[in-house]
């Protein structure tokens, strides 16, 4: 069976990874209306480990918009395994600040983590197309404007 190309497929497969997650965070708290100011991803100096941060201009959100963003927690690491399972590489994805955030904000809202990543899977897959090029523009720049997506 042939896979069909992708634009990621020519990036080292843990900063397409980082790519494609924090993708998957910016475009959920875009479509819960949430505005991104900047997504990026680096490697840290020391163990070159890669990281990644997708800042919203929000500080404090009121109650209608909490779940939007608890589903935006979830996107990150739904991105990634998404793209995991089509492209074949294997990895752990590590979203123990996605988690804490999560916790953080949950509390007294109906919406439990299994539900806010079911709906973060079913966005993932609706806008797939659009998270891989973006991820693929996040992976070649490293930083990305909220405008640009």
């Amino acid at each position: 069976m042939l896979k069909a190309t992708s634009m990621l497929d020519a990036i080292e497969p843990e900063w397409a990874a980082a790519a494609v997650h924090e993708i998957g965070h910016a475009v959920a708290h875009q479509h819960a209306g949430l505005q991104v100011r900047r997504i990026k991803i680096w490697k840290t100096w020391f163990t070159g480990a890669v990281r990644g941060q997708t800042d919203i201009a929000e500080s404090w959100l009121p109650n209608e918009l909490l779940p939007g963003y608890l589903v935006a927690c979830m996107a990150g690491p739904e991105a990634e395994m998404h793209w995991r399972a089509i492209s074949g590489h294997r990895g752990k994805t590590i979203s123990h600040g996605d988690d804490l955030n999560f916790r953080k904000a949950s509390k007294g809202i109906g919406l439990s983590k299994r539900q806010a990543s079911q709906q973060a899977r079913r966005l993932v897959v609706e806008q797939w197309g659009r998270i891989e090029v973006l991820a693929a523009h996040l992976a070649d720049k490293g930083s990305l404007r909220g405008g640009a997506l």
